[in-house]
């Protein structure tokens, strides 16, 4: 849980890099990349958000990616609180049985993306399955932009697994309309044995928003994101992902949304958030 005592002491660190607390915008990243936190990175210290919000704007982040947890409140209130720290948000993620009836919730808060990151399990044991989740998203979707808002979706790796002679993520992209976004989580591309760099460009039309996270050394590969076999999660710049060739083809090709997603961590949360900072901040891309 991030204490007070734990907040002043990165605080300091965070100031510490940077010189000056005036400098700590993500205006001072190297390669003028803004970078920001999926809140579910935190999820154990939602309890008193407002402290982790300020620890993140005070290392340098400039927004925050929202997750179910954090919607116990008032889309307003959320909004302000965000906001009044010196953060932006820009998309959310939004749980596949509640998407319809957060549409409102989420055009309230402000987001330009709403962001649907798993289908449920029962539907990834076939084509069909993966069909029928895709017809329900191009529904949700069709309400989201007439809400204003535009419609993503976040592939873990269960969607690369060989079905019937085709992945999930094809059907995915095939069967969605044409608008939906992808948001694509390079930790998990890599996990299921893809290359991130083939889907950047294979999908460029589609491509939006990257998260981050990096991998450590590991020759297996997995398709289920909620069993441990597939949990090689280390900080960025610690692990084997090549960010500069990454982020750097994902710029070239418009990306602007980029996300640290850190799913999990030897290092307690406030020290990883650093860490993943003092990298990306000083990446050239």
């Amino acid at each position: 849980m991030l204490t007070r005592r734990h907040f002043v002491a990165l605080s300091a660190a965070a100031a510490g890099v940077a010189c000056s607390a005036a400098r700590l915008q993500a205006a001072t990243t190297r390669s003028g990349l803004q970078f920001g936190v999926q809140l579910y990175t935190v999820r154990d210290d939602i309890k008193d958000l407002a402290a982790t919000l300020r620890l993140m704007h005070a290392i340098g982040y400039a927004s925050v990616e929202t997750f179910p947890a954090v919607y116990n409140r008032p889309a307003k209130e959320l909004k302000s609180l965000i906001n009044g720290i010196g953060l932006t948000a820009p998309s959310g993620h939004f749980d596949y049985a509640t998407l319809e009836e957060k549409v409102d919730y989420a055009a309230e808060l402000g987001l330009e993306y709403m962001i649907c990151p798993m289908i449920p399990p029962a539907l990834w044991g076939s084509p069909d399955g993966f069909r029928q989740g895709a017809q329900h998203l191009n529904k949700i979707a069709a309400k989201a932009h007439a809400a204003g808002l535009k419609f993503g979706y976040h592939p873990h790796n269960y969607e690369f697994k060989q079905l019937a002679g085709e992945r999930g993520f094809d059907v995915l992209m095939r069967e969605f309309d044409p608008a939906i976004r992808l948001e694509l989580d390079i930790y998990w591309a890599v996990e299921a044995g893809q290359d991130p760099l083939d889907l950047i460009r294979q999908n460029r039309q589609r491509l939006a928003l990257i998260h981050i996270k990096d991998r450590k050394p590991v020759s297996s590969v997995s398709y289920n994101p909620l069993t441990p076999e597939g949990h090689h999660f280390t900080e960025a710049g610690s692990g084997t992902i090549d960010w500069k060739t990454v982020l750097g083809e994902a710029r070239r090709l418009g990306v602007t949304q980029f996300y640290v997603d850190q799913d999990g961590s030897d290092l307690p949360v406030e020290k990883s958030l650093l860490v993943n900072w003092n990298f990306l901040s000083q990446l050239t891309v």
